[in-house]
């Protein structure tokens, strides 16, 4: 799944009042992987696994598919094909 935007996933955060520490406990997901969605660095990440981004979402009594969306790899959009 991938964060739809880091600023309102972090200011989400701040709005329930949670550290990386306290929101990783709740959603039982590695402090580590909140601080990499939450950071605008080199090394931050966009995505995490499914049951990841729902976890987090629930934690912050978001709604469902408020902060993370599918993401689609692979194929052409709208699965255009090339004719013979």
């Amino acid at each position: 799944m991938k964060l739809i935007s880091k600023r309102a996933f972090r200011d989400y955060i701040d709005f329930r009042g949670e550290t990386n520490a306290s929101l990783a406990r709740k959603a039982k997901v590695s402090p580590a992987l909140i601080a990499l969605l939450r950071s605008e660095k080199k090394a931050a990440r966009w995505s995490c696994k499914p049951s990841n981004a729902r976890a987090i979402e629930v934690a912050l009594n978001a709604p469902p598919g408020s902060l993370f969306s599918a993401q689609l790899v692979g194929g052409l959009p709208n699965d255009t094909r090339l004719s013979a």
